[in-house]
């Protein structure tokens, strides 16, 4: 208004807003003290005018301080760039490794070769080792055939429950087994972590060779954990399974 209007009295600046006299000579007491006007006495009057020096070191000061942020949000910008497409190779290269991680275990057991294919297929014997250490399988159910069903949980020793679910595709005993398997449900009780297993079994002097090979379908940041123990909770189960042979 002063730079518009001015010199301008209290009392017209005072009019052209909706506050009282005593504010606006609070306001214009704020102006003088920070010299960004002068009062200029004119017979009963003093008249405000703005103070074009303080106004241009003002001006100054506001440029520089606005070039400075804008070379900050320059730089903030290039770092969230560099940032986000550093994330996105990271989470892009993560899929990747969980979509692409495949297993192999080689395993040899003291057992005849039906016997253990009876252990991948009865729902009996699978439920007392599918399954790593410190957990149990109060629920097997198994329908051994191609477009067969499988449904266990696997229960830990905090009482905490982790369903599975799965299908067969191949059964041809007994030699080969091939399911597919989906785990790590999340709040809608959909599986996060899906695999394909393939179990070759081959006889040799009475024992039985396994080839176990695990491939990840999809899996989701979820089941991150789960990948990380796969296996190792292979591991864990292969050794009960060889326990469960013994007693057979």
């Amino acid at each position: 208004m002063l730079a518009s209007r001015g010199p301008l009295s209290a009392s017209e600046i005072g009019d052209q807003f909706p506050v009282s006299p005593p504010a606006i000579s609070q306001h214009l007491k704020a102006l003088r003290a920070a010299n960004l006007v002068r009062v200029e006495k004119r017979a009963q009057q003093r008249l405000y005018h703005l103070n074009p020096e303080v106004i241009r070191e003002l001006e100054c000061w506001a440029r520089q301080l606005a070039e400075l942020w804008s070379e900050r949000f320059d730089l903030l910008e290039r770092v969230l760039k560099s940032e986000k497409k550093l994330f996105q190779n990271e989470r892009t290269a993560g899929m990747n490794n969980q979509s692409q991680k495949e297993l192999t275990i080689t395993r040899s057991f003291d057992a005849p070769r039906d016997l253990v294919f009876k252990a991948w297929t009865d729902p009996k014997l699978m439920a007392q080792w599918f399954a790593p250490d410190m957990f149990t399988i109060p629920v097997c159910e198994l329908d051994a055939q191609p477009g067969g069903a499988i449904y266990l949980i696997m229960r830990g020793s905090d009482g905490v429950e982790f369903p599975m679910t799965g299908v067969f595709h191949e059964v041809v005993a007994p030699e080969r087994i091939v399911f597919t398997s989906g785990a790590v449900m999340d709040e809608s009780s959909v599986p996060q972590l899906e695999t394909l297993t393939t179990v070759t079994l081959s006889e040799e002097n009475g024992k039985t060779n396994m080839i176990l090979h695990e491939k990840v379908v999809r899996a989701s940041p979820m089941a991150a954990g789960a990948l990380s123990g796969m296996e190792e909770g292979w591991k864990q189960s292969l050794e009960k399974l060889a326990e469960v042979l013994v007693k057979a």
